[in-house]
């Protein structure tokens, strides 16, 4: 585990280590786990700019004016767009690459939780569209930036707030997990994000990219589950909040410092180039080995605690790629953007 002592240290050298005018691009930060890693990064970062893509222009006014009471100096451009749609987020993404040329960060939490296998517009699984699909996209989509940023600047990196070291079997019969048992979604899940971050991070060896599990964090995510079944859930999250949060959540605060740690510490380099972030201190750990097990893949699984991906987690991923499992995960994403953007059904 790395100590929440650890992540403070490493996020306190940002404003040292790391150059002004960091440009980072966030999404699903209007609530959350997002809104706190938003919070956290403006209080280090010195002068940077963010776009922050959001549905809900009003929410995300009202944590940019907070954001902006910790550090006036930070710029916000807030892009309006409905992260569900492939097209909306190909406009969003094209708004960001006319303005800039480099992206040192990508941050993404957007997500909504939807169980009841309902599709979207654009003929996804609705609670696949911004938990899986248009997140790969986002990256797809600012990799010619991130790789700039990773020949130019200490720093260009993905994180990708989901489930990391959560991986398990994929059904390569539904991909797009339209009939498997809620009970298998999360491990088939996680590991298509895994599998295709590392198609991304192939394409791209000076840009890092992990998938982290935030833990139990106290946040609205539940909040919109229609029927007995939200009630349930939420029900759930509040006896084990009540109960016994202090023991099994992680705060607020922590939570937002740890994912700025994801974002900027050395401990997950990429494969090649300079860009490691923050560089690590002699007390502190060393470099994290990847999903492939071993240092400086560019590609990591780390659990709320900033470790992993663990012994478990690489022989799944590996056994899952001796059987081209990411090959079919990476043509069935990219099969369903081409088809979105055609026009066909």
């Amino acid at each position: 585990m790395v100590s929440f002592a650890d992540v403070l240290a490493s996020n306190a050298q940002i404003p040292k280590s790391l150059p002004p005018g960091l440009v980072a691009v966030f999404t699903g930060a209007t609530t959350g786990i997002g809104s706190y890693t938003l919070k956290t990064f403006v209080k280090y970062a010195v002068e940077p700019r963010i776009y922050f893509l959001a549905r809900n222009t009003i929410s995300a006014r009202r944590v940019v004016d907070e954001c902006l009471a910790i550090n006036p100096k930070a710029h916000f451009e807030i892009i309006k767009a409905d992260l569900s749609s492939v097209r909306e987020t190909d406009r969003a993404c094209d708004e960001v690459k006319a303005k800039e040329k480099a992206v040192n960060l990508l941050e993404m939490a957007a997500g909504e939780a939807r169980l009841d296998r309902a599709l979207s517009e654009e003929g996804l699984h609705y609670f696949l569209t911004t938990t899986y699909y248009t997140r790969i996209r986002v990256a797809q989509n600012l990799l010619p930036l991130l790789q700039t940023a990773g020949a130019t600047s200490p720093l260009a990196r993905v994180v990708d707030i989901a489930g990391g070291t959560k991986e398990g079997p994929v059904d390569t019969s539904d991909l797009p997990a339209l009939k498997i048992p809620f009970s298998q979604i999360r491990g088939h899940l996680c590991s298509m994000h895994s599998l295709a971050l590392e198609a991304l991070a192939e394409q791209a060896p000076t840009v890092s990219f992990i998938q982290d599990f935030p833990g139990s964090v106290p946040s609205q995510l539940y909040d919109d589950i229609p029927g007995w079944l939200g009630y349930v859930i939420r029900l759930r999250f509040w006896v084990i909040k009540t109960l016994f949060g202090r023991w099994t959540c992680v705060p607020t605060e922590e939570s937002g410092e740890r994912h700025v740690y994801l974002g900027t510490s050395a401990r997950y380099p990429p494969k090649e180039g300079d860009a490691i972030g923050v560089p690590i201190s002699k007390n502190s750990r060393e470099p994290l080995k990847g999903v492939d097990g071993g240092f400086n893949s560019g590609q990591y699984s780390v659990d709320w605690d900033c470790e992993g991906p663990g012994e478990r987690v690489i022989n799944v991923l590996d056994e899952l790629k001796k059987k081209g499992v990411k090959e079919l995960v990476w043509e069935h994403t990219n099969g369903e953007f081409e088809r979105i953007i055609s026009g066909t059904k």
